[in-house]
């Protein structure tokens, strides 16, 4: 069982990780893999001090040499501050942890017409890629609404949020797209590759055991 708390990317819930771990290590009868806020050696100590058997890092991971996100969108997660990843609901009416752009800032501010607007076209560009018709969309969106309140804006966009994705995530385009993003993202500042991440974070994690106070 893999247990994101609420400093994880994409979407989230309110709850921290550290509030959330133990309570779901305490409940299960199997290995649970802590998820949200972790990228170094540190966080895999305190992971397995609450019980946990190992992290799953996104956004650490995400931000390594061997990832084929493009250089542009790499680039404005290393820029990115803590207060630079927010949380919104405007993309698909779910709490969505993601980097604060101008697409986001747009919906933040904009009135339901506006929004509207953007959503449909930003839905036309997906109904292009995809070959979907407009009642699969609409459809697709309901079904993700999930019981919330949501304006047909949040609807369509709900729908095309691979589109989206794909936007930055694929093509580069930092200012159409969305970028789904950890808390960390505003404490990570360089490029390693996965193996030279592991082994760091490894040696890491052997120096904090090695630097706590020996008990009786």
């Amino acid at each position: 069982v893999i247990v994101q708390g609420g400093e994880g990317g994409g979407h989230t819930g309110s709850v921290a990780t550290t509030v959330l771990l133990p309570q779901v290590v305490d409940a299960m009868d199997i290995p649970v893999v802590a998820a949200g806020g972790f990228h170094d050696g540190r966080g895999l100590v305190a992971a397995l001090a609450y019980g946990a058997a190992g992290i799953a890092m996104g956004t650490r991971f995400l931000l390594t040499s061997d990832s084929t996100v493009p250089d542009a969108v790499k680039a404005r997660y290393l820029a990115a501050a803590v207060k630079d990843v927010t949380v919104t609901t405007k993309v698909d009416g779910l709490p969505h942890r993601m980097l604060r752009t101008e697409l986001v800032d747009a919906l933040e501010r904009s009135g339901r017409a506006t929004s509207l607007l953007r959503a449909v076209r930003h839905a036309a560009a997906f109904r292009r890629e995809s070959g979907m018709s407009w009642a699969e969309m609409v459809r697709d969106g309901l079904a993700m609404k999930h019981g919330k309140d949501l304006s047909w804006s949040q609807i369509l966009l709900a729908a095309n949020t691979p589109m989206l994705l794909r936007a930055s995530m694929v093509d580069g385009r930092t200012d159409l797209g969305v970028m789904a993003s950890g808390q960390v993202a505003g404490v990570i500042d360089d490029l390693p590759s996965c193996a030279e991440l592991v082994d760091r974070l490894m040696a890491e994690a052997q120096a904090t055991l090695h630097a706590l106070p020996a008990t009786a």
